[in-house]
C-alpha cells in the first residue's frame, strides 16, 4: 500500500500543476487575443492605404471567392479593390501578398504580407525589383518574369494575383 501511496502523490501534484498552467494559458489568450486582432486590424488597414492610395476608405466586400482569397475590400470613393490571397509556394507556410486593383482594372501596387520562401532564392518574390514589376499590369499578366532558381515561389505569387483578378471580375461595378 505505501509504494501506492508514493505513485499516487506525484501524479496528483502533477496534475493540479498542469491545470493551473492550462488555466493560467487560458486567461493570458483571453487577455492578449484581442489586442493581437486589434493589431492585425491596423496592420491590414495600413496595407491597404499603401496598395491602393487614391482609396479614402474602404468596406468589405463578401461573398464566394476563389481558394486563398482572405479578404476583399471596395474603396468607397470608387477607387478600386484590395484583395488579400495566399498562395502555396515552395515552402509548407503559404506566400500573404495584398494586391491593389485600380478601378480600370490594373494593377497599383502588391505587398507581400507573408513570406516564408526559402531565403536567399524563394524570399526574392518580396523585394522590389519582382514586386514593381507589377505595377500597371492587367489580368493578362504580359511580361511577368520569373525569378530565376525560384519558379515555385515566383509562380505562387503569379497565382495570387490571378486570383485578385478573378476577384475583381466578380465585384466590379457593386
Amino acid at each position: 500500500m505505501n509504494a501506492m501511496n508514493e505513485f499516487v502523490k506525484p501524479t496528483l501534484v502533477l496534475a493540479i500543476i498542469c491545470l493551473v498552467i492550462t488555466a493560467l494559458l487560458s486567461v493570458s489568450h483571453e487577455i492578449t487575443q484581442p489586442i493581437i486582432d486589434e493589431n492585425e486590424r491596423k496592420t491590414a488597414e495600413i496595407a491597404r492605404a499603401e496598395v491602393l492610395t487614391e482609396a479614402d476608405s474602404f468596406e468589405q466586400i463578401e461573398g464566394e471567392f476563389p481558394e486563398g482569397v482572405q479578404e476583399v475590400y471596395k474603396a468607397t470613393n470608387g477607387a478600386g479593390y484590395t484583395v488579400t490571397v495566399t498562395s502555396k509556394g515552395y515552402s509548407s507556410d503559404p506566400l500573404k501578398v495584398m494586391v491593389g486593383l485600380k478601378e480600370d482594372g490594373t494593377i497599383e501596387r502588391i505587398k507581400v504580407l507573408a513570406n516564408n520562401e526559402t531565403p536567399g532564392l524563394g524570399s526574392k518574390v518580396s523585394n522590389d525589383d519582382f514586386v514593381n514589376q507589377f505595377e500597371g499590369m492587367d489580368s493578362s499578366m504580359e511580361n511577368f518574369e520569373a525569378i530565376g532558381g525560384a519558379t515555385i515561389s515566383s509562380n505562387a505569387m503569379k497565382r495570387a494575383i490571378e486570383s485578385a483578378f478573378q476577384v475583381y471580375e466578380t465585384v466590379k461595378g457593386e
